[in-house]
């Protein structure tokens, strides 16, 4: 992989002669200045001021663009590369994208390119460069349609030429990635943000350590990790509508842990032992589902990844001391003194004050005290637990030390103290017993399997609970489609758009034509910005229209338009067309015979896929990315799982569904 970095870090102007390279910083690409100032009103023209600045590999039917993007220059410069690939409707295996079908916009026009955002990981570059034939050679094999075939990128986005799109793939450090998840969807939101892409869709199946996290990440914190970057339902599979999403988890979230703990203590003897671990950990209470999970995420992102935490009887935490005027040394020792004061009065609750006034004896400095004792509140030190709660009948607070030695196995007693918002922070690693990243991993896991997922076989109110919690689980985990929308066109504070550009003016418009081949329908796609001179006549207006939206879209192609859709014709100026920017201005367009008698070829093959009676029991009446498997009678199509066909089983090769195999069981009985 060594051959395929660039190392050359000269400043170049923005304008470059054709082969020459520069260095990107990963953390800012894609903001606008960075490298390109993004501040075009349409995502076409925003892509063609980036690719400026990108290192032109290769050309003829499908172009590419590559740029190296800097992820760290210390202490070891770190490089990625990033490709950009242009796919035109050409090279294109199906005019129809099953991704915009899967996620709910089957309807889109069909645009005329594509534009493939590829970051390789170490696996598919090799793959690719043994495809090639090995070697650093793409202006002369001129083949970059391989790499965006390949599967497990760190990063593949596509867009449309419309500035819709779709996230296909996103690997981090689990994969050996140098970058992470995290910074993988950074930069792919700046991207999107940066171009003014209008939506993007994505299918959901992340996932870590056997886990998935739309579950995990639904239940702990009601949204799929992509909600972080703003990603909300868009469809699902199995029939799942967003209704019943949502009620899924909020179902699943809202689960009381008592009930929970309460009939599990019959069924195992480790999940409410764990369930108590967690529970001694947290200084918030864990009362519900949904605050376990999100305290152990919570908890394994606070944990460093290479080291330990240790604990033991005698282990004493620390205080960040960066914002109060003790040292760690005098910190430690109040601590100390604190612990020491609760225990001789066995185990009892006291008032703050008698805490403050035994400790006194050996601490002098009242103000240490002070703080020591607010930051203890409901903290673990060693094997106990430093309770605090305020007396509601005397109105003052009072402090109890709890042996929670017991909750935990022996050969697993494991702590840790989570850090104070304000004051809690590292501790001492005097201990023998650890507590790492990993083993809150392993605990998430099997809450995750025991808890969340299908409980088959038990009986009894725990076993309706928990099959109850499956398949509300299952319901999240078919919602896979979900969606962003960037909003970005139009500022309702202006009345019109100037551009920087002195005379000229951008307006947004759309085009409305007639598909004559599909039932006369009137079909109107996304409103574009089009940029026209403030004296432009009506007939220029109508030029720059035919120019955009067929540069666009395929069945635009010889797109003429003929005037101003009824509603509008009042309108003849440029300023009055801008001043109409709140509305938009649509325009009525024809299409020609010849594109017209491709477009119906095209929606005959639509019309034959409509044709495909899907009716399965959970409800789907269309495809949605899932394997289904069609009846040799009534050729109606129902999904595998639902029929009881398991994933890794091959579907029978004749196959009668449910509804005509009892109809032919009589039929067994005649002569």
């Amino acid at each position: 992989m060594a051959n395929l970095i660039r190392t050359d870090h000269q400043h170049l102007p923005k304008k470059r002669k054709r082969g020459e390279s520069r260095v990107f910083r990963l953390k800012t690409f894609g903001e606008s200045g960075h490298p390109a100032e993004l501040n075009e009103l349409s995502f076409r023209d925003n892509l063609a001021k980036l690719l400026e600045f990108g290192h032109f590999e290769s050309s003829g039917l499908m172009g590419s663009w590559s740029f190296q993007l800097e992820i760290q220059r210390h202490p070891n410069p770190l490089y990625v590369l990033l490709f950009v690939v242009e796919e035109p409707i050409e090279a294109y295996l199906n005019l129809r994208c099953n991704h915009c079908q899967y996620v709910g916009w089957g309807n889109q026009m069909i645009c005329n390119k594509k534009y493939h955002f590829v970051i390789p990981s170490k696996e598919t570059m090799a793959a690719f460069l043994k495809l090639e034939g090995g070697g650093y050679t793409f202006p002369e094999k001129e083949s970059l349609s391989h790499l965006v075939e390949l599967q497990g990128h760190v990063l593949h986005g596509l867009f449309h030429s419309n500035g819709f799109g779709h996230l296909l793939s996103v690997n981090g450090i689990e994969t050996g990635s140098d970058l992470t998840g995290h910074q993988v969807m950074d930069l792919w939101d700046r991207l999107c943000t940066g171009l003014k892409a209008r939506k993007i869709g994505l299918n959901d199946a992340s996932h870590k350590k056997g886990m998935g996290l739309r579950l995990l990440h639904g239940v702990a914190k009601g949204e799929p990790w992509f909600g972080r970057w703003g990603y909300r339902f868009g469809s699902g599979t199995y029939g799942v509508t967003q209704k019943i999403y949502e009620k899924a988890l909020e179902s699943v979230r809202n689960i009381p842990l008592c009930l929970l703990n309460h009939h599990l203590t019959s069924l195992n003897r480790e999940t409410p032992i764990l369930l108590s671990k967690y529970q001694s950990l947290s200084t918030e209470p864990l009362i519900t589902l949904s605050d376990l999970f999100r305290f152990m995420l919570n908890l394994h992102s606070r944990l460093p990844r290479d080291n330990y935490m240790n604990n033991s009887r005698n282990q004493i935490i620390s205080i960040d001391s960066t914002n109060c005027r003790w040292s760690q040394k005098r910190i430690q020792m109040a601590i100390k003194v604190v612990i020491e004061s609760l225990k001789r009065v066995e185990y009892r609750w006291i008032s703050r004050q008698e805490v403050r006034d035994a400790a006194r004896n050996y601490i002098g400095d009242t103000g240490l005290l002070d703080f020591v004792l607010k930051s203890l509140g409901n903290q673990v030190v060693g094997n106990y637990l430093v309770r605090r709660s305020l007396n509601p009948v005397k109105k003052v607070l009072e402090y109890c030390l709890e042996d929670i030695s017991n909750l935990l196995p022996s050969s697993n007693n494991e702590l840790i103290t989570l850090q104070n918002q304000n004051s809690m922070g590292k501790m001492a690693t005097n201990g023998h017993n650890k507590i790492t990243r990993g083993q809150v991993m392993k605990d998430m896991f099997y809450f995750y399997k025991h808890i969340l997922m299908d409980y088959k076989g038990v009986l009894g109110p725990i076993g309706g609970i928990l099959n109850q919690i499956g398949m509300a689980s299952r319901a999240i985990l078919d919602a896979k489609y979900f969606i962003k929308e960037y909003h970005y066109i139009r500022d309702t504070s202006a009345k019109t758009l100037h551009l920087d550009r002195g005379d000229k003016l951008g307006i947004f418009c759309t085009i409305a034509w007639k598909c004559h081949h599909h039932n006369n329908e009137i079909k109107i796609p996304p409103q574009e910005c089009i940029v026209v001179k403030k004296d432009a006549t009506l007939s220029e207006v109508y030029g720059e229209a035919e120019r955009v939206f067929r540069e666009i879209y395929w069945e635009l192609r010889d797109v003429v338009v003929e005037s101003v859709a009824d509603g509008q014709r009042e309108i003849t100026r440029v300023d009055e067309m801008a001043m109409n920017w709140n509305k938009g201005l649509v325009l009525e367009g024809n299409v020609g015979m010849m594109m017209n008698i491709e477009v119906m070829k095209c929606y005959e093959d639509d019309d034959r896929k409509k044709d495909k009676r899907i009716e399965c029991e959970c409800g789907a009446k269309e495809e949605d990315g899932e394997r289904m498997v069609c009846c040799d009678i009534c050729e109606v199509w129902q999904h595998t799982r639902c029929v009881g066909v398991q994933h890794n089983e091959e579907v029978p090769r004749i196959f009668l569904c449910q509804s005509c195999d009892q109809h032919l069981i009589p039929l067994s009985f005649l002569p």
